[in-house]
């Protein structure tokens, strides 16, 4: 039997969000007829987060679903065993936009690489799940979303950033402290208390945005109109409430909405997502999906569409994003797992295990962390995969302790060490980034050459200067 497809695992491991007009129509409709209240409504209370903090990290998370391949995302064109593992899809040094001695990007991330120059990309190598990886696609997605590395799993199913949230001041009542562009919202984003808000990609998917149908103009405008005492009894009066306090969402996030979008996916959801910020209304996570990386054939193709499309919404985010809030944002991607080290007979990757990782911003301090896993053969799995040399743990601690001031091993059920990607704490004045110097690269034959200069994110092993940690409010 063949597992589900990525929309499907997405739905199965998210929860329904009020703030899409079919839900919240749905939630109404059962209250009106007298049958209960939907749990979401019943909670809808004091929507006004508190704007940013000048020294509040936000974080963007990109989830690139189905599995990316790290080997044809960040490429080891000088290690001749890359070309002998995929002979029927591989990319030329000559072709890769390189950035030192043995390594290249994919030629789709062309913007991209130039934020690497800039030194505003870390990039992780060697990204994945230890000790015991999972190459299900849905029960490995979910274990990325819950992230949790202690033992035994505590309680009802919640993810690390929705744990992250539960932390934060009034978490139960501030559903705008994080927002997923969907009409559900993904096991990552929930908490025991906290939910992220799950905001439509577009204006017409949205309860309370449209005001261009008369009919539903009024309708609209009745809901928000509702008040504490309805006449109706106490269902009556928390629906009114809940509809009152949805519509004043709806205005605070309709500038969001407004304007020229691009015309892929995902850039429409990151566009949505720098606007948020923007319109500062204290949103301190919010996260996007893309899927179609599960490529068991046409590697090369569908890759470099994907890929292209991944290059292009990153780039419209920082061109969207207030120069005002540019040093407190954050983007980093994930996938629940990577490709096989080698080609299939379709000139596709199967499911692997180690992945390559992106932090991009300008507080971030460019460069490899972490490892690339050799390609040797006495060095692969017994299936021909890459053995990780980073938990993703480890790498959500990092963004965790060092962007987010939070307490990742509270967060995650145990203690990891900070790969050290970021050059300076949320809000503070960027240096001018220098251009990333040359790290430590893993070369053909497995031998390393490491400048005295560089400092190199290790498992076990802090990594550049640690960041001074703030208090956490």
């Amino acid at each position: 039997m063949s597992e589900p497809e990525f929309p499907d695992i997405l739905r199965a491991l998210s929860v329904p969000s009020p703030f899409s007009r079919r839900n919240f129509m749905k939630g109404a409709g059962v209250v009106a007829g007298g049958i209960a209240l939907t749990p979401y409504l019943s909670k809808l209370e004091a929507f006004a987060s508190p704007p940013i903090g000048p020294s509040d990290g936000v974080l963007v998370v990109i989830q690139l679903g189905g599995g990316n391949d790290g080997l044809d995302t960040f490429i080891p064109v000088g290690d001749p065993r890359y070309y002998a593992l995929r002979a029927s899809a591989n990319y030329p040094a000559e072709q890769t936009l390189s950035i030192a001695t043995g390594f290249g990007f994919h030629p789709a991330l062309v913007k991209l690489k130039a934020r690497y120059d800039a030194g505003k990309v870390a990039i992780v190598q060697g990204v994945g799940n230890l000790p015991v990886p999972d190459l299900s696609h849905f029960s490995s997605t979910a274990t990325w979303m819950q992230g949790w590395g202690g033992s035994p799993v505590p309680g009802a199913p919640t993810g690390w950033l929705g744990r992250f949230l539960d932390g934060l001041p009034n978490a139960a009542n501030e559903p705008l402290r994080a927002a997923t562009i969907s009409s559900s919202v993904p096991l990552h984003l929930v908490g025991a208390q906290a939910r992220a808000a799950g905001l439509p990609e577009s204006i017409g998917d949205a309860f309370g945005l449209d005001r261009h149908i008369k009919s539903d103009a009024a309708m609209f405008d009745a809901f928000g109109g509702f008040g504490g005492s309805s006449g109706l009894g106490p269902w009556g009066d928390a629906v009114g409430r809940s509809a009152n306090d949805t519509m004043t969402v709806a205005a605070q996030i309709q500038p969001a909405y407004v304007g020229a979008m691009p015309s892929s996916d995902l850039g429409r959801q990151l566009v949505t997502c720098a606007r948020l910020i923007n319109a500062n209304l204290g949103i301190r996570v919010l996260n996007v999906t893309i899927g179609g990386f599960d490529n068991h054939t046409n590697l090369a193709g569908d890759h470099t569409s994907q890929l292209a499309e991944l290059d292009g919404a990153i780039e419209s985010f920082f061109t969207t994003l207030s120069a005002t809030f540019a040093s407190r944002v954050a983007l980093m991607t994930f996938s629940e797992f990577g490709r096989r080290a080698g080609t299939n007979s379709d000139g596709g990757a199967d499911h692997g295990t180690a992945g390559t990782h992106f932090v991009i911003g300008d507080q971030v301090k460019g460069g490899l962390y972490g490892a690339q896993p050799s390609l040797a053969a006495s060095a692969l799995d017994p299936n021909g995969n890459l053995v990780s040399t980073v938990d993703f743990r480890q790498y959500y601690a990092t963004l965790l302790n060092d962007w987010l001031a939070a307490d990742a091993t509270q967060i995650l059920g145990r203690s990891y060490s900070s790969l050290g990607v970021f050059r300076g704490l949320p809000g503070a004045a960027p240096p001018v980034p220098p251009t990333p110097p040359a790290l430590s690269q893993t070369m053909p034959g497995g031998l390393r050459t490491e400048p005295r200069t560089a400092r190199v994110g290790r498992i076990g092993a802090r990594a550049g200067t640690p960041l001074k940690r703030r208090r956490r409010r």
